[in-house]
């Protein structure tokens, strides 16, 4: 690697890593914050709630095409794009709708230890990856961030976590009702919040019903910490915020929560099936009147199946369900500062999906993706962009530019120690980064939040930008030095663009950002790329298109989703 001109490449990242502490102030445009408008300050069904047409009338321009497959997807590819300009986006969205589910176990199961976290990981790579359904892998990822189970000190296996995670494949396109009975039931949910083996209370033993999932299912599954209009603005009285629920109503949900145990259990403490929901043993579950949600009353002597389809009922009936989960749908695919109105739009489509349903995701995404305000980004809403994960740098690279072993995996084991980030493994049950986090600065003072910078401390930086540049420099095919059993890119198109820097920029302007780099930046960088001389033979253009690649990918305007 002697002939790259390191210099400037360090340069360049130390450019970047300096800029990322105030990137947001750069890309978007301060203004009046948002998060504290009143509840009646708009119209919140002002605009269209889906489809734009753009989404239903008209083939998909190409640029457009890019922009929108890196929101529902992990990460536009050149075919994809292609694919997506012949059509318009809700036939592409019904496509995926139709499209059968690529479960986890199935192929973790056919490894040769399918309780190895390294083949876990590389079975998700390949699926974020490789697989056909693309919307309904990135709306699992994106719920995983939100119904949040991880192995991170837990000691839930592999195969478990795999299990979960297909939960939210299977029920990507289902109803939210579902997910959250069936991620309640969920023994790697039982374990990581310790429903799995909740007792009912027992003053001489001293035995307390656990709350910890009772108050994980309502402050971050469901209804938040107050309460929200239907814009997702919270609700104030005499100048203060109202909370959703009170410590009486987690002690009674605590109570509701308790008898269940392992699916294949005998008896209450015996089992280990992770593969079957939790079974409930009556035994042990309390039967006393509980009081929960908004004073609601669950008669003495239920059932543990009855008492929790009550509680589950309310939780989901619950008004601020809609706009909690529909802005976090919207952080978490589309952008961060989602306007009150966008959130009104998703949230009346949870509420009802046009034909009296509740909770319909189909509905949901929909509303999310095909919004105006998705569509038409900075042009709607100046705060309009999220900053990239690094797991989703990742799967695009690879993703535009075919990774893969030579055997056809995507042996990424340690995406956690190589890049700060792994499907399954945040450190607690807040994710990686929290919702509304705010970096101090410029971003807090206009009112804004930015929970992917939550990641961002020096540390993280410099393993992130390192790990890039040995992918993008090193990893691809054709590099007589590169391992094949690891993942390397295919930068074919890429050389058969390198004699013309235009269209090499252009090329991958489209691709990795949706035609978002400004003018000035590509004339700087065809400029730079000029003076990178072709190679010879086998090797002609390698060095160009690299180059072209790690500065794009690693530039604000790359890594800022907009």
């Amino acid at each position: 690697m002697e002939d790259i001109p390191m210099k400037c490449a360090n340069r360049y990242r130390d450019f970047v890593e300096t800029l990322l502490s105030g990137l947001l102030l750069i890309v978007l445009i301060p203004g009046v914050a948002l998060a504290d408008a009143p509840a009646d300050c708009f119209d919140p069904v002002a605009a269209p709630v889906y489809p734009d047409t753009r989404g239903t009338e008209t083939l998909t321009p190409q640029a457009d095409a890019a922009r929108f497959l890196n929101m529902a997807t992990f990460g536009a590819t050149p075919d994809d794009i292609g694919h997506l300009s012949r059509m318009t986006l809700s036939q592409w969205l019904n496509e995926q709708f139709a499209m059968e589910a690529s479960c986890h176990l199935a192929v973790l199961n056919q490894t040769q230890d399918n309780n190895q976290r390294e083949n876990r990981m590389e079975v998700w790579f390949r699926h974020a990856v490789t697989a056909p359904d693309q919307l309904r892998q990135r709306v699992a990822f994106a719920l995983s961030e939100i119904v949040v189970v991880s192995d991170a000190g837990s000691g839930i296996p592999a195969n478990a976590l795999a299990v979960y995670y297909d939960i939210l494949v299977r029920n990507a396109f289902g109803n939210f009702r579902d997910i959250l009975e069936q991620v309640t039931l969920s023994p790697a949910m039982g374990r990581y919040l310790s429903m799995l083996g909740n007792q009912k209370a027992n003053r001489a033993k001293g035995i307390r019903a656990d709350e910890n999932f009772a108050r994980e299912v309502m402050q971050l599954f469901t209804i938040g910490l107050v309460q929200l209009s239907p814009s997702g603005v919270p609700v104030r009285e005499n100048g203060e915020t109202i909370a959703t629920y009170s410590q009486a109503d987690i002690e009674g949900l605590a109570s509701v929560f308790t008898g269940w145990t392992w699916g294949d259990s005998l008896g209450f403490f015996d089992g280990d099936d992770w593969r079957i929901s939790m079974a409930p043993f009556q035994a042990y579950h309390d039967r006393n009147e509980k009081t929960i949600l908004d004073r609601k009353h669950i008669a003495a002597g239920g059932s543990a199946e009855k008492d929790l389809d009550i509680a589950l009922k309310a939780l989901f009936n619950h008004p601020n369900v809609g706009p909690f989960i529909g802005r976090r749908l919207i952080q978490r695919l589309v952008t961060s500062n989602p306007s009150p109105q966008y959130i009104a739009r998703v949230a009346r489509r949870f509420d009802d999906n046009g034909q009296g349903v509740r909770g319909d995701m189909k509905s949901v995404i929909k509303a999310v993706l095909l919004d105006p305000e998705a569509l038409g980004g900075v042009s709607v809403n100046s705060r309009f962009g999220k900053l990239r994960e690094p797991l989703l740098v990742l799967t695009h690279l690879w993703r535009a530019f075919d990774g893969n072993a030579a055997d056809g995996t995507l042996p990424y084991y340690y995406p956690d120690s190589a890049i700060g980030q792994a499907p399954l493994s945040a450190p607690s049950v807040f994710n990686f980064f929290r919702p509304d986090y705010a970096p101090s600065g410029g971003v807090k003072n206009n009112g804004l939040v930015a929970p992917e910078f939550q990641w961002v401390n020096d540390a993280n930086n410099t393993r992130f930008y390192n790990e890039l540049f040995g992918l993008t420099q090193w990893y691809y095919k054709g590099n007589p030095y590169a391992d094949r059993n690891n993942i390397l890119i295919n930068i074919n198109m890429l050389k058969n663009h390198a004699k013309s820097p235009p269209g090499l920029v252009n090329y991958l302007d489209l691709v990795l950002t949706g035609k978002k780099l400004p003018d000035d930046t590509k004339r700087v960088l065809q400029g730079y790329l000029r003076t990178i001389p072709l190679d010879r033979g086998s090797e002609k253009g390698v060095r160009r298109s690299l180059e072209a690649l790690y500065l794009i990918m690693s530039s604000p305007h790359y890594l800022i989703q907009r």
